[in-house]
């Protein structure tokens, strides 16, 4: 298993926390939609694991201080919150796309960005607290 692979993970075990804890936004989203809730839930994770492979590539030898993770942990963050609100904003309204796409940034901003922003900084900081420490071997590869 690879550092970005790594990451990954642990960025979409809490990424999937953070959209938990808001569900019940989630749920209203996906029923005005018409999509179905589960996915709504999910798809956080997912993007949230899909950025960390690609932020996190080189990281094992990149990183030499924990902060330098937590940096790339908010820009995850971000690039997972955009990604999101852009699918949130083509299934909610396809029509008028740039219109519902500045309403769900700002409220998917809004409603789930204090769950996110805290995922995001506990995977980053788990991520790069072991990277430091090189307490990655048993599962590092060169």
């Amino acid at each position: 298993v690879t550092v970005p692979l790594f990451a990954g993970f642990v960025f979409g075990i809490c990424g999937m926390l953070a959209a938990g804890s808001v569900e019940f936004t989630l749920r209203e989203f996906a029923a005005e939609s018409g999509v179905n809730r589960m996915i709504f839930v999910a798809v956080p994770g997912l993007f949230a694991m899909m950025w960390a492979l690609i932020v996190y590539q080189q990281a094992d030898k990149r990183i030499t201080r924990v902060s330098q993770s937590l940096s790339r942990g908010i820009l995850v963050a971000l690039l997972t919150w955009i990604s999101f609100s852009a699918l949130a904003a083509w299934a909610w309204g396809p029509t008028d796309y740039g219109r519902f796409f500045s309403t769900v940034l700002l409220v998917s901003g809004i409603i789930g960005g204090g769950p996110m922003l805290l995922a995001a900084l506990t995977a980053g900081g788990l991520v790069g607290w072991l990277i430091k420490r090189r307490q990655l071997h048993w599962i590092m590869t060169d």
